[in-house]
């Protein structure tokens, strides 16, 4: 065959029988007849990707493009070969080189808008699924891609849109109604989600991403035998599946199987070590547990993998501290996710403070404006300044590091909690005010809050009904009980009208530090997972907290006391979503509490 024109098909259907033999033999006699032929070198390149000889198959494109600049086929796989050895950086630059080679082309463009992704350039991802929709709007999959992208960037509203044309143009998009489904539920419509994952099981009853959603979706519902069953089965069809493991852990620990979650998590993550979310999953079992050595680490995942969390940006130049030399430097230690973590983690700032002052250097601390004025009044030593977070220019600094990295940075162990409480102080000046606009003490005076923020994704979980505090706590004259629930009238008089007469000075709360001082007046707080349990451990003030069967991380499991917060007694829920049992036994203690407490003394 002296011709060599017919080898391109003849390779290349050799190649997609899987013959490389063939190929090899068929690429041999081509080059010799045609020795510097860009599109022979193009696939020996590919030959030697398949047999695993990845720097042989990169070196022959390089040569190709020595000879054929232009040649946007060398460049497009040598995006395919980065991304295959996890350079997606590489890939992207040789993605937007085949692009300007050769702008026409579309069939690849699916692979160069996933790399951008993956980097998190989804405005560049987005530009380029434009393109595509602007160029071949009859094409279903440009509009998916589009979809996609604003999906990625939680623009739901939009992402729907270019779903829903998508589909319009191709139903049969694999992934669309997960997609789809995805996105109801991200925004609460999990009935939709289930219907959509319903149909894509019945269309394709072997989809381990359609069974693994579900599974989701009925954890959501609260049923638990349902959602254990459709990860099971995503299990079975995607044994290597992290996103299945994933959802499978997640199942195992509302259904208290330790073992098996953390089992499940530590899978994943060897699965996939680069995907975020099961690292973070890890993490929250591994503290759960009190593995803080390994936990601490895995918790680095949560700028990604947080659901929380993982549109935070930021947005610090300057390099995160990892341990550098601070002789000279400044420090600045920021305040990150709610009041609650803000108040748990900033006991460790006088250690960092410590840290850094033998070093030569100098901290600045920045909080939540709100908490501002109480850390100062304990904190404010162990800073050069603390500055609230909406504070208009930064000071400068050389280094930052997030408050909830502190543990890490310090190595912190179990046996390190616990020593300085407390370590906050309510005004002493505001305090006394509260104490004499409380009057008289003569009954145990006990703050209540029963939900925590209304968007936290565990708060249904977290939280009790209002109705079920009230039939616990509704008859007891003995104790008089104060809301702590702020932003809540209505569940107030809901309360009341059941016989819970709630106090509430709630309204004349303008900042934490009047929390503070109205809460150092109580004898306890009974309280759910929220900033107020935080509030008052940080305080010193006794607190009962309320937990479910998946409790956060730092309440750690089985145990009734709290190493975080040594005046702090848990309450724990034996069964999923079962309330009734732990506010029975609340009641009965705070009955047994009111009982034992000495009558006011008389003042003459």
């Amino acid at each position: 065959m002296n011709d060599t024109a017919a080898f391109p098909a003849l390779v290349d259907a050799f190649l997609e029988c899987g013959d490389l033999i063939a190929a090899a033999q068929a690429i041999a006699q081509w080059q010799a007849i045609s020795p510097g032929d860009p599109q022979a070198g193009l696939r020996l390149s590919q030959v030697l990707r398949l047999r695993g000889r990845h720097d042989e198959a990169a070196s022959t494109l390089e040569g190709v493009l020595a000879s054929a600049p232009g040649f946007a086929g060398a460049m497009l796989d040598l995006a395919r070969l980065n991304g295959e050895l996890g350079r997606p950086e590489d890939a992207r630059i040789w993605y937007e080189r085949a692009h300007l080679a050769q702008p026409e082309a579309a069939s690849w463009r699916e692979e160069w808008v996933n790399v951008l992704l993956a980097l998190g350039r989804i405005e560049q991802a987005r530009e380029v699924a434009q393109y595509l929709c602007e160029r071949a709007p009859e094409i279903g999959m440009n509009w998916f891609l589009l979809g996609l992208v604003l999906h990625n960037r939680r623009d739901y509203a939009a992402a729907l849109d270019a779903y829903r044309h998508a589909g319009e143009l191709d139903p049969s998009l694999p992934m669309l109604r997960n997609n789809t489904a995805a996105i109801c539920m991200e925004t609460g419509n999990y009935d939709e989600a289930k219907r959509l994952l319903d149909d894509a099981i019945r269309d394709a009853p072997d989809n381990a991403l359609a069974w693994t959603n579900l599974s989701d979706v009925y954890l959501r519902y609260r049923q638990l035998d349902a959602s254990l069953i459709a990860a099971e089965r995503a299990r079975a069809l995607a044994p290597d599946y992290p996103v299945a493991m994933q959802a499978y852990s997640n199942v195992l620990k509302e259904l208290q199987c330790w073992d098996n979650a953390q089992a499940m998590a530590e899978r994943a993550v060897h699965c996939a070590p680069g995907n975020a979310g099961v690292t973070w999953s890890l993490a929250m079992i591994q503290l759960l547990r009190g593995d803080y050595r390994q936990g601490w680490i895995n918790y680095e995942a949560r700028w990604a993998g947080s659901q929380e969390m993982r549109d935070l940006k930021h947005g610090i130049a300057k390099p995160q501290w990892q341990g550098q030399d601070l002789a000279g430097k400044t420090l600045f230690v920021w305040g990150e996710q709610g009041f609650g973590d803000a108040m748990q983690f900033v006991r460790f700032l006088p250690q960092i403070a410590e840290r850094v002052k033998q070093g030569g250097g100098r901290l600045v601390y920045c909080c939540f404006a709100e908490l501002v004025s109480l850390f100062s009044r304990t904190m404010g030593m162990h800073a050069e300044e603390i500055v609230p977070h909406d504070t208009q220019s930064l000071p400068q600094f050389d280094y930052h590091l997030p408050l909830c990295s502190l543990p890490l940075a310090l190595g912190i162990t179990l046996e390190d909690l616990g020593r300085d409480i407390p370590y906050l102080k309510a005004d002493a000046a505001l305090a006394a005010q509260w104490r004499q606009r409380l009057g008289g003490h003569d009954k145990l005076r006990v703050g209540l809050a029963w939900s925590g923020s209304r968007t936290h994704q565990r708060n249904p979980l977290r939280a009790i009904d209002v109705r079920s505090c009230a039939q616990a706590f509704g008859a007891m004259p003995e104790i008089d009980f104060y809301n702590l629930q702020l932003e809540a009238p209505e569940e107030v008089a809901l309360a009341r009208g059941m016989g819970l007469e709630l106090v509430d000075h709630s309204a004349e709360f303008i900042s934490f530090d009047d929390t503070a001082a109205m809460m150092c007046n109580l004898d306890l707080v009974v309280t759910v997972c929220t900033s107020v349990a935080h509030l008052a451990g940080s305080l010193g003030v006794p607190a009962w907290v309320l937990l479910d069967v998946n409790p956060g991380w730092l309440w750690l499991l089985e145990r009734t006391d709290s190493p975080w917060y040594p005046a702090t007694r848990l309450y724990r829920q034996q069964r999923y979503g079962e309330w009734d049992p732990v506010l029975a036994q609340v009641a009965g203690d705070l009955r047994a509490l009111a009982a034992q407490r000495s009558p006011a003394p008389i003042l003459e």
